[in-house]
């Protein structure tokens, strides 16, 4: 039977707070949609917010083909990030915050002006862009059994903590799709790839997330966060472990595990 919107969002704050994995929603309702996933997803972002915390950005998520096959959308899906979630690099990272925590390579944009679909392209979203940092996403794996693409957008796109490197770095004239990235765990190389992985190119995933967003009747906003999507595999840290990515002309980002 369908799931009530409020009983759903009450579910997913509570799980949020006890940090134990749960089921997933679409088991007690096999019909759960995406577009009744995004109404969710709205409703516990006016939740979270109500409690003290507050929106600083958005995130795409599967952002490559694969992942789209594997979860049955054809499409990238979006979340909202918030403001209690934001590390810098060389921060120290409770692994108590999380239920199962993964971690994600990606290139992030900061916003200098309001952006919003329909119609946005890579070249109009580059003009809205301040610059790019590297940054990893620490999404949190609450979901317990075999959860579809809808239940994930329910929860956030499993969103939980970002961590930003710096400078913002001017991205007007750089070929985005070649960006490297060399990422290392307690100061041994694991893996290497390329900013091609996001969509061919993360201005694309940019410009994705805009119009998605206009498409809700919200919009990008000046100052907002923007993670474009996973360059690399998703890695499993644990307390005690160290992750640094490396990048070719963005500089670096990293964080500790405690």
């Amino acid at each position: 039977m369908p799931i009530a919107v409020s009983d759903a969002v009450e579910r997913l704050v509570k799980n949020r707070a006890t940090l134990q994995t749960m089921s997933p929603l679409s088991e007690s309702a096999s019909d759960l949609s995406v577009e009744t996933a995004y109404r969710i997803q709205r409703a516990l972002e006016a939740k979270l917010v109500e409690g003290g915390d507050r929106v600083v950005g958005w995130k795409a998520g599967f952002t490559n083909a694969s992942l789209q096959e594997s979860y049955g959308v054809k499409e990238p899906v979006l979340g909202f990030l918030l403001g209690s979630g934001v590390f810098a690099s060389g921060d120290a990272v409770p692994i108590s915050r999380f239920a199962a925590v993964g971690l994600e390579v990606e290139m992030a944009f900061l916003m200098k002006a309001d952006l919003a679909g329909p119609g946005v392209t890579a070249v109009s979203a580059l003009l809205a862009v301040e610059g790019a940092m590297p940054a990893f996403e620490l999404i949190d794996f609450r979901i317990s059994g075999k959860p579809r693409a809808s239940d994930v957008i329910a929860d956030g796109v499993l969103a939980n903590a970002i961590v930003l490197g710096r400078p913002v770095v001017p991205v007007t004239g750089l070929d985005l799709s070649l960006e490297g990235v060399v990422y290392e765990e307690n100061g041994e190389r694991v893996a290497t790839a390329a900013a091609a992985e996001v969509l061919g190119n993360p201005l694309n995933s940019l410009a994705w997330l805009a119009n998605a967003l206009g498409g809700q009747g919200g919009k990008l906003r000046a100052g907002d966060i923007v993670m474009t999507g996973s360059i690399s595999k998703v890695f499993r840290p644990k307390a005690g472990d160290s992750a640094r990515a490396s990048f070719t002309r963005l500089g670096s980002v990293s964080c500790r595990f405690v």
